[in-house]
C-alpha cells in the first residue's frame, strides 16, 4: 500500500552555498521548508479532492510525499527539507499525470535505507554443494578462456 501527504512550503531559508564564485565569496542560496499539512491518505481520489481544495495556493509551493510507511514518510519530509532526493512531486507536476508507483517508492526506501551499508564489497565464497560449486568452476573456466566477458 503506498500512503500520500501533502506538505506545503513555509518559508525558504538562506542556505551557504558551497561553491566559490569569482571572488571566492561564498553564495547563499534559498532553500525550501515544507511543513505537513495533510494526515496519511490512503486514497488518490482523497489526494485529488485535497488538493483541489489547495487549488489557491502556488502548486509550486505545495508536494505530494508518497511512502509505504508513516516512519518512511517522516524520512522523506527530513530529506527534502535538507535538499536530498525523496520520493515526491510538486502538485502541479501530480495533477499533470506525473505518478510514482508502488514499487518506485519501495526501491528508494531501500536505496536510502542507512540501516545497512549496501555499499560494502561482496564477498565470494563457493557454494557448499558440489554440483554448484562445478557450476561455478565451469564458469571461471570460460571467463578465463574469454568466452565470457567480464
Amino acid at each position: 500500500m503506498i500512503y500520500y501527504r501533502v506538505a506545503f512550503c513555509v518559508e525558504q531559508a538562506p542556505v551557504e552555498s558551497t561553491e566559490h564564485i569569482n571572488s571566492h565569496c561564498q553564495a547563499l542560496t534559498q532553500q525550501m521548508v515544507w511543513k505537513w499539512r495533510s494526515t496519511l491518505l490512503t486514497s488518490p481520489h482523497a489526494l485529488f479532492t485535497l488538493l483541489r481544495a489547495y487549488n489557491y495556493i502556488p502548486k509550486e509551493n505545495v508536494r505530494v510525499f508518497f511512502a509505504s510507511s508513516e516512519t518512511e514518510m517522516e524520512d522523506m519530509l527530513v530529506r527534502q527539507n535538507a535538499g536530498q532526493i525523496s520520493s515526491s512531486v510538486t502538485a502541479d507536476q501530480f495533477m499533470s499525470g506525473k505518478r510514482i508507483n508502488t514499487m518506485d517508492v519501495k526501491r528508494l526506501e531501500f536505496e536510502l535505507n542507512t540501516d545497512k551499508d549496501h555499499d560494502e564489497p561482496y564477498k565470494f565464497t563457493l557454494p557448499l554443494s558440489i554440483s554448484e560449486r562445478m557450476a561455478w568452476i565451469a564458469l571461471l573456466r570460460k571467463r578465463q578462456q574469454g568466452e565470457l566477458e567480464s
